[in-house]
């Protein structure tokens, strides 16, 4: 599981997040949830500058290191998103 989602309390689903993806792009924002398709977690951050978007990492284990790669497949993002979505529907307004 990811160490994301090990620092979540019970309690408080959502917080600020801030790391370094693969590509060296610092990243800024807040956590909204991990997505598991086909056996791949995708973390789902919104960025701090956005206006309604969000970004979806695959998080990667290396040698006991979390990456968080930004994916950049369109299948795979409209996949993982529209799971996020199903699964959050009661939490946010996706209109």
């Amino acid at each position: 599981m990811s160490r994301l989602l090990d620092q979540l309390n019970d309690d408080e689903l959502d917080f600020s997040v801030s790391f370094t993806d693969t590509d060296g792009v610092k990243v800024n924002g807040e956590f909204l949830d991990i997505v598991c398709r086909d056996g791949v977690e995708y973390a789902v951050i919104a960025p701090d500058d956005a206006d309604g978007y969000v970004d979806i990492f695959r998080i990667q284990l290396l040698n006991g290191d979390e990456l968080y790669i930004r994916e950049k497949d369109g299948k795979i993002l409209d996949e993982v998103f529209e799971i996020f979505r199903m699964k959050n529907e009661d939490e946010f307004d996706f209109d």
